[in-house]
């Protein structure tokens, strides 16, 4: 699944919104150690989107995809994991706008997770959810793009990409239970 298949899902359903948002709202939700089934992702997606249900119901089969896929790429022990972002052959401004979008989504997804305002957080945690803030707020650029530009916001997403692993690790991962030794 890529942005484009889940676009194609907005642009049918003729929703608003954007797919990288949608994409980090579930992740948030994921490493906030949440689970849902098909009905709770419509009702879901409808709040995020501020839509009526049967607009989502229009999405088809694709929600329930970009859950699945989104779930094993954020649980899979292979770091798999990607931010579902444009292809590099978009404009540079364009991808900044999603990244931004997908930071915000995974913000959101996580403070409506599981995970409380009570909860103590680890320092790197803390400090991978700030940037992740600073990265949702990121403006477009003024001068022309340059290959240093390009460079930067390649650095940008594997960076959003590691933070999401680590948080899902500290938060949302479930815990192994250790095996009783019986002598």
């Amino acid at each position: 699944m890529d942005f484009n298949d889940v676009a194609d899902g907005f642009i049918h359903a003729n929703l608003p919104g954007s797919p990288s948002e949608l994409h980090g709202m579930l992740c948030g939700r994921i490493s906030g150690g949440q689970e849902f089934d098909e009905e709770e992702l419509i009702i879901l997606v409808a709040e995020l989107l501020d839509q009526e249900r049967e607009r989502i119901e229009d999405m088809g089969d694709m929600l329930p995809a970009l859950y699945a896929f989104s779930r094993q790429q954020i649980c899979s022990d292979g770091f798999e994991f990607q931010p579902l972002l444009p292809e590099d052959d978009m404009e540079l401004n364009q991808r900044l706008e999603a990244l931004g979008d997908w930071c915000q989504g995974f913000l959101y997804g996580l403070g409506n997770s599981s995970i409380s305002g009570e909860t103590e957080l680890a320092a790197d945690i803390a400090d991978a959810l700030r940037d992740l803030a600073a990265i949702s707020q990121i403006g477009m650029l003024e001068d022309e793009e340059d290959q240093e530009d390009e460079v930067s916001y390649t650095e940008l997403v594997e960076y959003v990409r590691v933070a999401v692993l680590l948080i899902y690790a500290e938060l949302g991962m479930p815990e192994v239970e250790q095996p009783r030794t019986l002598h």
